[in-house]
């Protein structure tokens, strides 16, 4: 057990939250504006670690090699962290920004995370929280709690930096925030984490966002705009990395379960991969890729445009709300259309930067392995 004096706190929290089934109900009680306010205090505060001994310096001065994963939470985290310690990939990144990073959730341990992969690549670290758990979490995540149950139950997004980290900024998202306390009994909301990286001499800019997956492509592409306009006065290089959800379909509307599957089960297979693949164009693409291009930031140099998950039968709400009737009838078909759901839903971005080439890492990814996303590499150069 953790003997953090921020373990009560969080404890407390969670039993006072999930007393309540809907949003509205926890709002509408009279403690409320308190527990807010703790809620707030809680969530939106920045953790930083600072390693041992000054780590080692770059590969090459002038270029950044930056590695972007959604880590599922660190469910598997000896994985995770071998991968990035070994992987010929992956070892000795310049710069490391994580999705999906626990303090305190029975899933991974109840580790936190950030500090522990901090420590064993000897590097600079900064977390936030996006949410705090009030269960032990969904899909895989009660077989990985394997009895446990949380302590902090904390969920966020976190930057890993051979150099210092300076100024760090936080910026809160439009978050769908019913849906993810009713439908996963979390309380929080989406933030970007804008970081300061001082490498000397070149001083640069990472930022780390995690989009929201349960509403439209307009929520996801106003998620955007937000992180764009914060950034509008930075005038050093920008590196922009995350989980953006860019799955193009549109989640929360009454045809969604309907859209979602008719595109999976008969698009023809090459349209079907130019989708997924190609989120930022085509007759379904994320608007949030205009608001990225309206900022000033370009990403096909630093992507390869290979998928980054592969969508599971047993996690795919558009399936599942389908009427019985259709759905169990027709398992097997349903289950080979969710096999062709391959999407790229991770980036990198950069502004800023002379050039840049990234990559898609494959055979960390799927059931079994270090997470269900695979990591994504880029190196920028300038």
């Amino acid at each position: 057990m953790s003997h953090d004096p921020r373990l009560a706190e969080c404890l407390l929290l969670q039993r006072a939250v999930a007393a309540h089934p809907t949003l509205a109900g926890l709002e509408s009680d009279p403690g409320w504006p308190a527990l807010s306010a703790r809620l707030s205090a809680l969530l939106g505060e920045v953790r930083r670690h600072a390693p041992a001994a000054p780590p080692a310096p770059p590969r090459d001065p002038g270029r950044v090699r930056l590695v972007q994963w959604n880590i599922e939470h660190g469910n598997w985290y000896e994985r995770v962290e071998r991968a990035l310690r070994e992987h010929p990939e992956l070892a000795g990144a310049d710069v490391v920004t994580l999705d999906e990073i626990d303090v305190g959730c029975a899933r991974a341990g109840n580790r936190d995370v950030t500090r522990d992969l901090a420590r064993a690549l000897g590097l600079h670290g900064v977390w936030t929280a996006l949410f705090l758990e009030t269960t032990v979490g969904r899909d895989d995540d009660p077989a990985c709690a394997a009895g446990r149950t949380n302590e902090e139950g904390l969920f966020g997004i976190a930057v890993l930096s051979r150099w210092p980290i300076g100024e760090v900024r936080r910026v809160e998202l439009p978050s769908p925030r019913a849906i993810q306390f009713e439908l996963e009994r979390m309380v929080g909301g989406h933030a970007a984490l804008i970081v300061e990286v001082l490498r000397p001499g070149s001083p640069f800019v990472v930022v780390a966002a995690h989009l929201e997956v349960h509403r439209t492509r307009e929520h996801r592409a106003d998620q955007m705009r937000a992180i764009v306009e914060a950034l509008a006065n930075e005038r050093r290089p920008i590196v922009l990395a995350g989980d953006f959800n860019t799955h193009t379909f549109d989640r929360g509307l009454w045809h969604s379960a309907l859209h979602g599957a008719s595109a999976l089960l008969l698009l023809p297979g090459p349209m079907l991969r130019a989708r997924l693949l190609r989120p930022d164009r085509g007759p379904a693409r994320e608007p949030l890729f205009a608001e990225l291009r309206r900022g000033g930031f370009e990403w096909a140099r630093f992507v390869d445009f290979a998928p980054t998950l592969q969508l599971r039968d047993d996690r795919l709400e558009e399936l599942h709300a389908l009427p019985a009737p259709v759905r169990l009838p027709a398992r097997r078909v349903l289950q080979w259309a969710v096999h062709r759901g391959a999407l790229r839903l991770d980036w990198i971005c950069g502004r800023g930067w002379r050039a840049g080439r990234g990559r898609t890492v494959r055979g960390l990814d799927g059931p079994g392995r270090a997470s269900d996303h695979a990591p994504i590499t880029a190196e920028l150069d300038g």
